[in-house]
């Protein structure tokens, strides 16, 4: 092998290493909540009354030596960053979009794995989503310079997102260093299908590209 493919390599088993580690950890931190609330069952830290700040908190406080980040912090590390997709994703407009980002508030764990979570207010509601072609380009029917739209049944009380290396090491993508675990309304945690192939063949799995690109 080439230097330089050796040294990709060596990347992605350290990061390998590292999702493995944070899940680890996630889970740990969710058992110790529900143990410290006399929960049944670790789903308890999901409470249809709070805020994401509500429940990012609470797992935060899980973690020792870790960093809260908010609006107006000073911390470099406290800013809002933009995460890429398994595989480029059109954005409807010719251009490879962002993915779900890590948007304040977040936390950083000593380890340097960033955690954030999205609550929702309810388990099961309906979602908008916009219409796209087979190109991945937005459908206007009516020519009004909108996208179409179509509404499905979503089941999830809250999305738990975690960057194994943080906002300073790349690739900063999903199926790289960057997963999320759902809380159905059944109340149990399901990690997405990255994570889920990653785990089981011990390798990141996701095509690099760049945020912006055009979809060719």
């Amino acid at each position: 092998m080439t230097l330089p493919a050796l040294i990709s390599n060596y990347r992605d088993k350290l990061i390998v290493i590292q999702v493995k580690k944070t899940y680890s950890e996630l889970q740990n931190a969710l058992k110790m909540y529900a143990a410290k609330n006399d929960c049944s069952d670790i789903s308890c830290i999901y409470n249809s009354n709070d805020s994401k700040d509500d429940i990012t908190k609470k797992l935060y406080e899980q973690f020792k030596g870790a960093k809260y980040c908010t609006t107006g912090s000073k911390d470099k590390l406290c800013k809002s960053y933009n995460i890429k997709g398994n595989t480029p994703v059109n954005n409807g407009y010719g251009t490879v979009q962002n993915a779900d980002g890590f948007l304040l508030p977040f936390f950083i764990a000593a380890n340097g794995a960033t955690y954030h979570i999205n609550q929702y207010n309810t388990c099961i509601y309906d979602y908008t989503y916009n219409k796209k072609d087979e190109n991945g380009y937005y459908i206007d029917e009516d020519n009004d310079g909108e996208p179409d739209t179509y509404t499905a049944t979503v089941d999830r009380c809250a999305t738990f997102y975690f960057d194994a290396n943080g906002p300073l090491k790349g690739p900063n993508q999903f199926g790289a260093d960057v997963y999320n675990i759902q809380l159905k309304s059944t109340g149990k945690f399901v990690p997405d299908s990255y994570l889920l192939k990653t785990l089981s063949t011990e390798k990141i799995n996701y095509t690099p590209h760049n945020i912006g690109d055009e979809i060719k």
